[in-house]
């Protein structure tokens, strides 16, 4: 595998931003890492299957996946990886105090958008709730599925772009701008992907976050380190005011945001 490290400004943003979030991450990210013991489970039919050779975690955060993929395969050698230097610190040093490193485990700093596949040599590549940030989510993932073995699998989640629908028709009768960064679109994804010697399997899940006040949602994206602009577009104090007082005057309860969460499963298939 061939890596070159060219950040974008936008990449070292997320990076900056995700570093000095690390351990408010953990402690609030409840919705990626409830995505991540559900990929875990989506991962337990295909485990037997799987080649011979290492795994390759994309985007290891704090640790959600890649404590469960140390438990699942203790065989295995395990490269857990993020663009974040505070990311990839935290996870290390917490994984190592709670006594779930072992020898087969490594860490580096990694822009899979730099990755150029060179080499078959992985038996699974995982990666939860990172796709979104991709360039392209679905060309990163195909020139990841190129690093898998033969019938090796490439098993990931992102929010899709059904999520924040609350937000979005808000802005909408507002005339505000809808500020969320794009993200991926599961149908042009999946159909990108099935033009490679890919079988797909995927499916969709809603899941809906509660706050108290529709600000509370606004501080908790940058509390966790993912607020950062991917497109520029920000609403002034006076607008996100009008946002989320028009919100809160639409809820009589908690207000409920929804993510819409994709789990792909690409196997390669045999020549």
């Amino acid at each position: 595998m061939k890596i070159t490290v060219d950040h974008q400004t936008s990449s070292k943003t997320v990076a900056e931003a995700f570093s000095e979030s690390a351990s408010m991450y953990h402690q609030k990210a409840e919705v990626q890492q409830k995505v991540a013991q559900g990929l875990i489970s989506s991962l337990l039919p295909w485990k037997n299957s799987l080649p011979e050779g290492p795994i390759l975690e994309i985007g290891c955060g704090t640790g959600f996946l890649s404590e469960q993929l140390i438990k699942e395969f203790p065989g295995r050698n395990i490269e857990l990886t993020d663009i974040s230097e505070g990311m990839l610190r935290f996870c290390k040093e917490r994984l190592d105090k709670e006594h779930l490193l072992n020898s087969n485990a490594s860490f580096y700093l990694l822009d899979a958008d730099e990755i150029q596949p060179e080499e078959e040599r992985y038996s699974l590549i995982t990666s939860n709730f990172t796709a979104q940030w991709f360039k392209d989510t679905a060309m990163s993932l195909e020139r990841l599925s190129g690093l898998l073995k033969p019938g090796g699998l490439l098993l990931c989640s992102f929010p899709g772009n059904h999520s924040f629908e609350e937000w979005h028709s808000n802005c909408l009768e507002l005339g505000l701008p809808f500020t969320a960064n794009p993200l991926p679109d599961v149908e042009e994804v999946i159909i990108k992907l099935s033009l490679n010697p890919l079988q797909i399997d995927y499916y969709e899940d809603d899941l809906y976050q509660e706050f108290e006040h529709s600000i509370d949602f606004f501080k908790h994206l940058k509390e966790i380190g993912a607020s950062v602009s991917e497109t520029g577009k920000q609403l002034n104090p006076k607008q996100l005011r009008l946002l989320t007082n028009f919100w809160d005057d639409k809820t009589s309860n908690n207000v409920k945001v929804k993510w819409h969460v994709v789990y792909l499963a690409a196997k390669k298939e045999y020549s």
